[in-house]
């Protein structure tokens, strides 16, 4: 079937096939939860999480696959690694643990909103919230499983007016990035897509961003 396609063809069994690709998607959704911990571990005591993830992978290639913290979602990552511990009877204790981590970083990131409010005497309560990208990756219009709409429904339920925006969506409810900007006081990254990069905030907006994409930060693509 493929090989018309001049591509490298690698033969397995039937089984051996499907446990491939469970392996891994399970290994690379692991693999984010893992950065995602040191994420949470990291605002926990607080601390920057990039800066500390910069520092280990400079110069050493030991650490070139070191991920970046961030929304970990998706159509295949989560169910792959779901299915993987259905298959081995629920003994994958990692997949579980990921699922745990990556599951919940829209509620970390709600909670550092309103410890960061709270030192200023506001809260989430009437503020008028931003979700900046609603995809789950990068530079793309996808929106399966996408966990800016889980944090979405947590600001919501904090009693916030949430205004949601993506440069590659239209969707009915939403808005543009401009009317985004101009209209939110509190913002959070939901997807860094690239046309993100160049964005200016007012002085006084709070912006959260988990993936550690530099927008916001002057310097930094």
């Amino acid at each position: 079937l493929f090989r018309p396609l001049g591509v490298d063809l690698v033969e397995l069994e039937l089984q051996e096939a499907e446990a491939a690709k469970l392996f891994l998607n399970a290994w690379r959704y692991v693999e984010f939860g893992t950065a995602n911990q040191f994420y949470h571990i990291a605002l926990s005591k607080g601390l920057d999480f990039e800066r500390i993830r910069s520092a280990v992978v400079w110069r050493y290639p030991r650490a070139e696959g070191f991920p970046r913290s961030g929304l970990t979602a998706g159509p295949c990552l989560f169910k792959d690694t779901m299915q993987l511990a259905a298959y081995c009877r629920h003994t994958f204790s990692l997949g579980h643990a990921a699922m745990l981590v990556n599951e919940t970083t829209p509620d970390v990131l709600v909670e550092l909103a309103r410890r960061e409010l709270a030192a200023v005497g506001q809260n989430l309560v009437g503020a008028t919230c931003g979700v900046l990208g609603m995809a789950f990756k990068p530079n793309n219009d996808d929106t399966r499983e996408s966990l800016a709409f889980k944090l979405r429904r947590l600001l919501v339920a904090e009693g916030a007016e949430v205004l949601c925006s993506d440069v590659y969506i239209r969707r009915e409810g939403f808005v543009s990035t401009d009317e985004l900007l101009e209209r939110c006081d509190v913002l959070f990254v939901g997807c860094p897509h690239r046309e993100y990069r160049g964005l200016t905030f007012r002085e006084r907006q709070r912006l959260f961003d988990c993936w550690g994409s530099g927008i916001g930060r002057p310097g930094k693509a």
